[in-house]
């Protein structure tokens, strides 16, 4: 099958975790990897976490050269979001840009997507632009936007300051009358499982949650998507 996984918010090395979640969390989701066969990873950011939540003295650079070694060991494609605290860095360490298209899934667009604002939030006209754009660009194809902080409504979660994207009204028009599908992934705030959100042609969602302690996968959710039947999946237990 011709499917690929959204992973979110992995916030490696965090101390508030068990000592040995990370390495855990990373070998089960290894796992379902190639039992699955997955043709990528779409993992929509926060990878790592905040400074304050890491062991004292520890480099986050350090930390996500670690995870670039783990995830190119899998020999699947991976695409990257990030967030405002990790541009210093994350072009070197990944190779990628912060807003990228990639066509390596064939009828298929992925865009990331990422705020050039300390909040994680307001994006430049230059950058809605830049979507509307690679949607035109992307006609006739499938087109998969991620960004970490989600598209507004994306859940049940009520729409306010500092939640979803304030994405401009033209480009919501233009992705949800849009004549291919369009899917939206978003993660930030942990929010729990929900049906994703049909808009027109545009299906927006929450990419998934893992939650803390030592069986970290327990009372979190992935989504897969089959970009044959176009069909958003829900895995629980995994």
């Amino acid at each position: 099958m011709n499917r690929i996984l959204f992973i979110s918010d992995l916030h490696l090395s965090d101390i508030r975790h068990e000592p040995d979640r990370d390495s855990d969390l990373l070998n089960r989701l290894a796992s379902l990897m190639h039992r699955r066969d997955y043709k990528a990873v779409l993992n929509l950011g926060d990878t790592v976490s905040r400074k304050e939540f890491l062991p004292e003295g520890t480099d986050p650079r350090r930390v996500f050269r670690a995870y670039r070694e783990w995830r190119d060991s899998q020999g699947i494609p991976f695409r990257e979001c990030t967030i405002f605290r990790e541009r210093p860095f994350f072009r070197d360490i990944f190779g990628q840009d912060e807003d990228s298209v990639w066509n390596g899934l064939p009828g298929t667009v992925v865009l990331t997507f990422s705020p050039d604002s300390a909040d994680d939030h307001e994006a430049s006209g230059d950058q809605w632009n830049w979507i509307a754009e690679q949607a035109r660009n992307a006609a006739g194809s499938t087109l998969i936007v991620c960004s970490h902080v989600p598209y507004p409504g994306s859940c049940s979660r009520p729409e306010s300051p500092g939640i979803y994207l304030p994405v401009p009204e033209p480009l919501r028009r233009l992705l949800e009358n849009r004549e291919t599908p369009v899917f939206w992934a978003g993660g930030h705030f942990h929010w729990k499982e929900e049906p994703p959100v049909v808009k027109g042609s545009l299906t927006a969602f929450m990419g998934g949650r893992f939650t803390s302690g030592k069986s970290a996968e327990q009372g979190g959710y992935l989504r897969e998507l089959d970009l044959d039947s176009l069909e958003l999946n829900t895995l629980r237990d995994w």
